[in-house]
């Protein structure tokens, strides 16, 4: 039982931290967002491990530590800009097919998948194929730079100002919303590497949650961090962002490693595969918020493309 309420409890930080960070990466440069993002989250992981008072584990926690910061600054970058580019409701069903990952993982060690398990990844690539699927002109390229709206053609940085405060929540999200293009096959392609990238990132996180998930995710979040520094040191751009802006990423990050510290630890009371599911039911809680506040609408056919992929990574994941 712990390991259901933790894993759900995973699956609505998650949700909520998705619709968060893909709607700042349509404002903010996308390097801006994730290193905020991971600057939160590693002082969060780091407060929790001071206030338990637990010593470094060792050097087991460190192999599978650094596959998953490695894997999450493809898998946090992948997702954020396929939501900030595409359309979430879309987005993150396709994200939510990490569960695939472990299920490759055992059968090199030597599992073999159920029938149900087949069935469950083949309903889920035709769920991908059908939800991305879309008639018309919605794929028409998007007129900002790639790397997010804080760049202009000549590569300076433009500094995003602060929404007005005095403006509706509500209203000031769906006048956004208006003005976005959504770039469906680029999106779906983004989406899919972030859910390969996840499956790895939570796989590597729950070996090393055997050790000690909290150190773990220091682990992980000071690689990825590190990463992307070097990253932004090298592209001398800089992040391109207020000051001020800040706070609200760190506090995404935090949500967001909060939600995959109670991952690491789920795995620790239950299996892998079922703790995967249950986590993954994430993306109906991003697109009941895209809903909500984006207006966000799926054509019938793209509903039923949705479903099929959530219902093959629950097939997947209890097969």
């Amino acid at each position: 039982m712990a390991a259901v309420v933790l894993a759900l409890l995973a699956s609505l930080g998650w949700g909520l931290s998705d619709f968060l960070g893909g709607l700042r990466s349509r404002r903010l440069p996308l390097r801006a967002v994730v290193a905020g993002m991971l600057c939160g989250g590693l002082l969060l992981a780091a407060l929790v491990t001071l206030v338990r008072g637990t010593s470094y584990p060792g050097n087991a926690i460190l192999l599978p530590g650094v596959i998953a910061g490695c894997g999450s600054v493809v898998a946090i970058s992948s997702l954020y800009k396929a939501l900030a580019i595409g359309k979430m409701s879309i987005v993150a069903p396709i994200s939510a097919a990490y569960p695939i990952v472990p299920v490759v993982y055992g059968l090199m060690a030597g599992e073999r998948p159920s029938t149900l398990q087949l069935a469950g990844m083949a309903l889920i690539f035709a769920g991908v194929v059908v939800a991305s699927y879309v008639r018309g002109t919605d794929d028409e390229p998007d007129e900002r730079d790639d790397d997010g709206a804080g760049d202009d053609e000549a590569g300076m940085v433009t500094i995003v100002p602060l929404p007005d405060l005095g403006e509706g929540i509500a209203g000031s999200l769906r006048r956004e919303a208006a003005a976005h293009r959504p770039r469906t096959l680029a999106s779906v392609a983004f989406g899919v590497i972030a859910a390969v990238a996840s499956g790895v990132v939570l796989t590597a996180l729950s070996s090393a949650a055997e050790t000690d998930p909290y150190w773990g995710l220091i682990v992980m979040r000071a690689v990825a961090l590190a990463i992307v520094l070097v990253v932004v040191a090298w592209g001398r751009a800089g992040f391109g962002v207020h000051p001020a802006q800040a706070p609200a990423l760190m506090a995404i990050g935090a949500l967001d490693t909060i939600s995959t510290g109670l991952f690491g630890i789920a795995t620790t009371y239950g299996f892998l595969s079922v703790v995967s599911v249950i986590a993954s039911l994430f993306p109906l809680g991003t697109i009941a918020l895209a809903g909500i506040f984006l207006r966000e609408r799926l054509r019938p056919y793209q509903y039923a493309g949705v479903a099929a992929a959530l219902t093959g990574v629950a097939l997947v994941a209890l097969g």
